[in-house]
């Protein structure tokens, strides 16, 4: 009897230890374009919508030279995303600006116009359970507004 309430334990143990561990995340890729060019160096960042009282972890990437990116969790730096709804956000990172360096005086502008609903949280994505590598974002400057919100 004693040994089967030593497995009880142990078992219970490992399970709820395991339980917070995170939810699983799937493999979230795709691209960025403005007028058919690739933006460079442009932060996407997921942020979870609550649904069902739950919100999934925020997720971000940065694109590369061909305006890819592939996300990863922003708490723990698990690559991927968790599936969901999610409002995107897009920002461009000055490459000649390292961080908060006081030396740093050279800011240059970005070289893309990014429309409002990139900035303000009204573009929506779900990220469905097998993950997705078609997460492309494509903005073509004649159909955009660039207005800033609530002016």
């Amino acid at each position: 009897m004693k040994n089967i309430h030593c497995f009880l334990y142990l078992f219970c143990v490992l399970t709820f230890s395991f339980a917070g561990c995170g939810s699983p995340t799937v493999t979230v890729s795709g691209k960025v374009t403005f007028d058919g060019e690739p933006g460079q160096n442009i932060t996407v960042l997921f942020q979870g919508a609550m649904v069902n009282g739950q919100t999934p972890e925020a997720a971000f990437g940065k694109t590369n030279k061909h305006g890819e990116y592939s996300l990863t969790l922003m708490k723990t730096k698990k690559r991927g995303a968790m599936p969901g709804n999610y409002a995107v956000f897009l920002s461009w990172n000055d490459p000649e600006t390292k961080g908060n360096d006081e030396t740093t005086n050279k800011t240059n502008s970005c070289p893309y116009k990014i429309p409002t609903r990139a900035t303000n949280g009204a573009m929506m994505f779900t990220v469905p359970p097998e993950g997705t590598k078609n997460a492309d974002f494509e903005f073509r400057s004649a159909e955009e507004s660039f207005e800033p919100s609530g002016v």
